[in-house]
């Protein structure tokens, strides 16, 4: 699944624009993260390319086709998932309720939301383990990887991260990198966002560099690795 942002403007509050012309490209199957100094536009795009928020101007395409400010469930229904910055779990809820719920697209096919939630199940044991324990006692590494659970309900081919391993552990965040790696193996497209960006790079495929909602630099990993310490001190300055 390919996708493609185009000129895209987009503005929490009339005028002022957060996204300020971004143009994107990401091969079908390929892993771009996109990094950049807080402020500069991470989370809007993701937000933006998921249905979240609305542009002002510009275009998304997956495909080829226009999928520019159609609903969110749509979106879903289409191919993408995404995992917020936020943790995205019902905290009164188990394990397999909040699994369920991550359902709702298909919610009235019971078979296939049954066979889906055992398949989740048997990719992570950690969470058949716990299945009826409430999401909201779990630690902060396993309500990431909730998280990343439900995004796969809907088998996406696109999935947009938004900073996996922000107030994880190391050894927590390299486990969730692990998951990361596994997706990017089975070949989905992924737009990963993280300021852990050393983490971020090891499983890159390009790399784009916003700053002030524009794109500074794109292109493959290779050329950006010896220059990272330079590119991350710019942020600094």
């Amino acid at each position: 699944m390919k996708l493609e942002v185009r000129n895209l403007y987009v503005a929490y509050q009339r005028d002022l624009f957060i996204l300020k012309g971004m143009d994107v490209s990401v091969p079908e199957g390929k892993v771009v993260i996109v990094i950049g100094p807080n402020g500069s536009g991470k989370s809007t795009l993701l937000k933006s390319i998921c249905g979240i928020l609305n542009p002002q101007k510009g275009s998304i395409l997956l495909d080829g086709k226009d999928i520019t400010g159609i609903e969110l469930e749509q979106i879903v229904l289409r191919g993408i998932s995404y995992i917020p910055q936020e943790r995205a779990v019902f905290p009164q809820m188990s394990i397999t309720e909040n699994l369920e719920m991550g359902c709702w697209s298909f919610r009235k096919d019971r078979i296939r939301v049954k066979s889906r939630i055992e398949q989740i199940f048997t990719r992570f044991p950690v969470l058949a383990e716990r299945r009826d324990q409430l999401a909201g006692s779990l630690s902060g590494g396993l309500q990431r990887i909730l998280d990343i659970a439900k995004a796969l309900l809907s088998e996406p081919s696109l999935l947009l991260v938004d900073e996996p391993s922000v107030g994880l552990s190391p050894v927590i965040a390299q486990g969730i990198y692990s998951e990361l790696r596994a997706l990017k193996k089975e070949k989905r497209t992924i737009v990963l966002v993280d300021q852990d960006v050393r983490s971020a790079m090891e499983i890159a495929d390009e790399v784009y560099v916003l700053e002030l909602g524009r794109v500074k630099a794109s292109g493959a990993k290779e050329t950006f690795e010896k220059r990272l310490h330079t590119v991350v001190q710019d942020w600094l300055i």
